[in-house]
């Protein structure tokens, strides 16, 4: 049964080399910046021309992801995202395009981060913060939560206080901020709250 270590780099090695634009977000990017966690969905941003898009998709078949460009196309028209499914595991990819400034942000943003011999691009640590607050599940403030808790000395306050304020979460920002501080003094890793109205990216 494949891997997503096995899938991450194959995925990104094939937009690199296309010369995409693309960023990866979501659980993989928290295990990356905040705790390890377990996830069964490599989540990513990416803007492509039809023709590229296709071809992208063209490779996934080729190695064994179950997709298709008419599910693309309607995603796209919709301003959602398709799924391309591993037939080789439970895995999957879950694609969207840039519709929005969180979306702009998030790829104009993104860092390189080194895996197992292949750059991949992720989102920086402020964004995925700023998004994960944004959205609000459970899951998503207890993510948020552990990334800051483990990235503050190095997170740049002026910009996460700033994208924070125009999603409508400085609220919900200052609240984290003092329960990384509890969980700093107690020495425990943050378990995160429940939210009413969770978005979902």
């Amino acid at each position: 049964m494949r891997k997503m270590h096995e899938i991450l780099p194959l995925v990104c090695n094939y937009l690199n080399a296309a010369g995409a634009e693309y960023v990866v977000i979501g659980g993989i990017v928290v295990s990356i910046h905040g705790y390890p966690r377990s996830t069964i969905d490599l989540d990513v941003i990416i803007s492509l021309e039809e023709r590229a898009l296709e071809k992208f998709l063209e490779f996934l078949k080729k190695n064994g992801f179950r997709t298709s460009m008419e599910d693309a196309r309607v995603a796209f028209a919709e301003r959602s995202h398709f799924t391309a499914e591993d037939t080789l595991s439970r895995l999957r990819l879950d694609i969207k395009g840039v519709y929005n400034e969180m979306d702009r942000r998030t790829i104009s943003r993104r860092v390189k981060f080194r895996f197992m011999g292949t750059d991949i691009m992720i989102e920086t640590p402020e964004d995925l913060i700023g998004a994960k607050l944004y959205f609000g599940c459970e899951q998503d403030i207890r993510d948020a939560e552990g990334v800051y808790q483990l990235q503050k000395d190095k997170l740049d306050m002026d910009y996460l206080d700033t994208v924070c304020k125009s999603y409508g979460v400085g609220t919900e920002l200052e609240a984290l901020k003092k329960t990384a501080a509890r969980s700093s003094v107690q020495g425990s890793i943050p378990r995160g709250r429940s939210q009413k109205n969770a978005r979902h990216r």
